[in-house]
């Protein structure tokens, strides 16, 4: 009785005061149906991210060194426990000069390490074609089957001899793409120009002119099988993090000892032509 009387009750209110009732309903419906959009969304995003990054086949590991990585260094690299392929590339920043304008680009390398997504026209083919973002296209007013101009410091060869960077500095643009390396609008930081990265630019491999790389990528056998950036993922590449890091000061001192030999050699090369010349102009005398 108790039970039926409170039902009466309730409908009798309901229907007194119906419109607050449909209001503090929908309020309800609404608090529930945004709580439950959250809670989907996370898991969907991360889904996303890390199909689009298996699919570009992102790097795991980031390895660089400020005096630069060999093909010993990949070779060594290859031995460590728990990775799967090491992949060697190339970037610089670079100035391209439109209308009076400095823009600082970054150029890569395509590699079969995080892959760019091809948006429109084709990936580079030769060495003096490149694709860029195209927000690149927007900012510049430029267009595919356009030219640029990228100029970029000279560097040292592993001989010591100071070469260009690029073997072609004139570039047609062929298409653009994404890059999984950049997925926010911040590009980093540069010590050219501005100081900021305004854009990425991707090259053909082949219009490298230097025999070293600056940066290698790892990947981690078995890394297919966790989650990007989850916690078991992280932990998981942690363990192979420490397995590079105690090869790390053997390949350092390697490399060090490396430029030494080269600079002595460039040493005894000069002194030697200096004694050369010497003799023969005592000899003239």
């Amino acid at each position: 009785m108790l039970k039926k009387a409170l039902l009466k009750d309730s409908i009798k209110e309901i229907k007194n005061s119906y419109k607050r009732f449909i209001s503090i309903m929908i309020m309800a419906l609404l608090g529930v149906g945004f709580f439950a959009g959250l809670r989907a969304t996370s898991p969907d995003m991360i889904e996303t991210i890390d199909t689009y990054f298996k699919g570009q086949n992102v790097y795991d590991i980031q390895v660089i060194s400020t005096l630069g990585l060999t093909n010993d260094d990949i070779d060594a690299l290859k031995n460590v426990e728990g990775v799967e392929n090491v992949y060697g590339t190339d970037s610089q920043d670079g100035l391209i000069e439109l209308e009076d304008n400095e823009i600082v680009s970054k150029v890569m390398c395509v590699e079969d390490i995080n892959r760019p997504k091809l948006i429109e026209g084709n990936l580079p083919q030769n060495i003096n074609e490149c694709v860029v973002e195209g927000a690149f296209l927007t900012g510049t007013n430029k267009k595919i089957g356009d030219t640029i101009t990228i100029e970029i410091e000279n560097q040292e060869n592993s001989n010591g001899d100071e070469v260009e960077y690029l073997k072609q500095k004139e570039l047609k643009i062929v298409g653009t793409v994404q890059s999984p390396v950049y997925i926010s609008l911040d590009r980093g930081t540069s010590s050219l120009g501005s100081g900021e990265i305004d854009y990425f630019i991707y090259i053909s491999k082949e219009n490298i002119n230097i025999d070293f790389y600056t940066e290698i990528y790892v990947k981690v056998k078995d890394s297919e099988k966790y989650t990007t950036a989850s916690n078991s993922y992280e932990k998981y590449i942690e363990n192979v993090k420490n397995n590079i890091e105690e090869i790390k000061e053997e390949r350092e001192q390697a490399r060090y000892q490396n430029l030494i030999t080269q600079a002595n050699n460039k040493i005894a090369e000069a002194e030697q032509e200096f004694n050369t010349q010497k003799q023969d102009g005592e000899s003239q005398i």
